[in-house]
């Protein structure tokens, strides 16, 4: 089937979310996306659905064409808020992933880009650390607000391209803050791929966020032993025995203790098979 190129929209994806369509769309039915850098791409989006892999097999041109006329003008960007760029349209947002000389001197230095939703595209200094612990801010406010989220990984400019930005190991101050964001941003992850791998014959295990005394955020997960289960991966596993004792192991701990019986499986987010009997 053939599509009208000029009414395409241009559209983010998180890796975790292509993940999930993977299971739901695959093939021919699963987006078409360009890579930009981390864990981001964009894809585009006709009559408001996914353009697919299989429908960009007849596209008129090549698809990162398509995509690049998709854009919007680069236009005025909003004025800087505490250092902090925000672009709420997602077709902008993705003009600045797909083309980064649009913000190469948005900042006043090289610029960093922290796609936290949709519509919520966020630009700042490489050199300014206030300004990051204001999108950190945000990140944990989108987290609240239940919406769907795209990525924790910022992205920085370099050599006119986007590539992984080392925030923790910059800003040592903040690598508390930025293992927290990271955190909730994978419980989330996990709770859009849930729904997708419900199966009457394995328990899904569900992560759960802990905040200890010191303030340090951590990941945990229940597995009832001796129960198939698709386990994600957290800092912290429960193990609910039958006899209703309960224990705990780091990750490191039960994969170590379990061995080959447990199996990295290909999902994204990963998860982890443990098998055992269908849950009662």
């Amino acid at each position: 089937m053939s599509v009208a190129i000029d009414d395409m929209v241009a559209r983010v994806y998180g890796g975790s979310e292509l993940g999930v369509l993977s299971l739901t769309a695959p093939g021919e039915a699963h987006p078409r996306v360009e890579y930009v850098g981390g864990d981001l791409f964009v894809g585009l989006d006709v009559d408001g659905a996914a353009l697919t892999r299989g429908q960009a097999e007849s596209l008129p041109r090549a698809f990162g064409d398509v995509l690049a006329r998709s854009l919007p003008p680069v236009g005025v960007f909003p004025d800087p808020l505490d250092g902090v760029v925000r672009i709420d349209d997602e077709a902008r947002a993705a003009g600045v992933l797909i083309e980064p000389a649009r913000v190469a001197e948005l900042c006043g230095g090289d610029p960093v880009v922290f796609a936290l939703a949709r519509d919520a595209l966020m630009i700042v200094g490489a050199d300014d650390e206030g300004a990051i612990g204001r999108v950190l801010d945000a990140a944990e406010a989108l987290f609240d607000e239940a919406r769907p989220l795209v990525s924790a990984h910022p992205l920085a400019l370099v050599d006119g391209e986007w590539a992984p930005f080392p925030l923790a190991d910059r800003f040592p101050a903040l690598a508390t803050r930025v293992e927290r964001v990271r955190r909730l941003f994978s419980v989330r992850a996990y709770e859009r791929q849930a729904p997708a791998l419900e199966r009457p014959d394995v328990h899904i295990a569900e992560p759960k966020i802990h905040v200890r005394d010191d303030g340090i955020t951590l990941t945990f997960a229940a597995w009832p032993k001796g129960v198939a289960t698709l386990l994600p991966v957290v800092d912290d596993v429960m193990i609910a025995d039958p006899s209703g004792s309960l224990s705990v192991a780091t990750m490191s701990e039960f994969l170590a203790a379990a061995g080959d019986a447990v199996v990295r499986t290909g999902l994204s987010p990963v998860r982890y098979f443990v098998p055992g009997e269908a849950p009662r």
